[in-house]
């Protein structure tokens, strides 16, 4: 028994391999940059995960993926993510961290942005585009907790839209008299349905222009409804609330998007420009004091003086969270409260942290787009 690691460009392919002809079970570990706020982490997502049939229910999978977890580690990720079936990768220490959003508005009320709607040139996204694209993303993207850091290495073009499978999605750029882009759209290839899975633009002032054009869509195929893949935050949201809509808001227990710590200390070390915006926007701006992070991995000081951090190796501290690597992750990207951590059963505290610790994992509204699930 053996297992290989194939690298095709960020995509590295391990496999388990009974012998040299019998292939037992595979994934890919795919090498991405992800922000926590402005912070940019190294992120290792996992996906193509698959047994053959016969070879099922025998522990290989297992082999394979903790072996996966150690060079993950050992190639200097800080973090990893993958969107996983119910009840399966709880046991390698992922958990729950991203929402899953969809906005639904009827289209008889999206029709009513018309007054608003202006006409500009579109056309349909190439390559030559991307760079342009590319930008817009990473402008509007610019704080989104579990975005992707998207490169024309990684992001050459708009693979899929809502869903793993299916035709690739169809887009559509909207720009001014002189060429420059103003905006973008991409949903899914769908007859009957309208589906967005990416929207943004340079100013909120056109998102109605793009809504009216999707309203326009709904009726050529006789929807009845518009649905959104965005975040509850997002401009092009609070636009569509304008309207009506209903919102399904789904927070698995056990499955969706799935995240884990690897490196603590270096996942911490990078975060501290992103801790210290936290903590400035808070009734804490220009804190003094420490607090330490007690997990299964490894034990974290924090040291904050006149809101500037410091992460040390080793500190005396009257304040302390104690708790599985996994929590710690959830709070990270704020999924889940300070509030509701503390009264979790096996977290323990010490001194009276919550204040800081509402400050530093603010619940906010993570999200990584669909077009950029692995």
């Amino acid at each position: 028994m053996k297992i290989t690691t194939r690298d095709e460009n960020h995509y590295h392919i391990r496999e388990l391999w009974l012998d040299d002809e019998t292939l037992a079970c595979n994934l890919s570990v795919v090498a991405l940059s992800q922000r926590i706020g402005i912070a940019q982490v190294r992120m290792a997502g996992i996906g193509g995960v698959h047994t053959e049939r016969q070879y099922r229910k025998k522990g290989y999978m297992r082999q394979l993926f903790e072996d996966t977890l150690a060079y993950m580690l050992a190639e200097g990720y800080d973090i990893s993510q993958l969107f996983g079936i119910d009840n399966f990768y709880i046991k390698w220490g992922y958990t729950s961290c991203l929402g899953d959003y969809r906005c639904v508005l009827k289209t008889r009320d999206a029709e009513a942005v018309a007054p608003l709607a202006k006409t500009y040139p579109t056309r349909t996204i190439t390559a030559a585009d991307m760079p342009a694209i590319l930008d817009l993303y990473h402008t509007n993207n610019a704080v989104r907790t579990c975005s992707i850091i998207r490169t024309l290495e990684t992001f050459p073009e708009f693979r899929k839209g809502t869903w793993w499978f299916g035709d690739p999605p169809e887009t559509l750029l909207w720009e001014d008299a002189t060429g420059h882009l103003l905006a973008y759209m991409v949903w899914d290839r769908y007859d009957k349905e309208v589906k967005v899975a990416e929207v943004e633009a340079v100013d909120p002032a056109l998102y109605p222009t793009l809504l009216y054009t999707l309203a326009v869509q709904a009726i050529a195929k006789r929807c009845e409804d518009i649905k959104l893949y965005i975040p509850p935050d997002h401009p092009f949201a609070e636009l569509a609330q304008r309207y009506g809509v209903e919102w399904a808001i789904t927070y698995p227990r056990y499955g969706g998007g799935m995240m884990r710590i690897l490196n603590q200390r270096v996942l911490f070390e990078k975060l501290g420009a992103e801790l210290e915006r936290r903590l400035s926007c808070s009734s804490l701006a220009g804190y003094t004091g420490e607090l330490t992070l007690k997990t299964d991995l490894d034990i974290t000081h924090l040291s904050f003086n006149e809101g500037h951090l410091t992460v040390k190796v080793t500190a005396s501290t009257v304040d302390s969270l104690e708790l599985s690597q996994d929590i710690l992750m959830q709070l990270i990207v704020g999924y889940r409260s300070a509030r509701d951590v503390l009264n979790t059963p096996g977290v323990i505290t010490k001194g009276m942290p919550l204040p800081l610790l509402h400050a530093l994992f603010p619940r906010q509204y993570a999200y990584t787009w669909t077009p950029d699930h692995f």
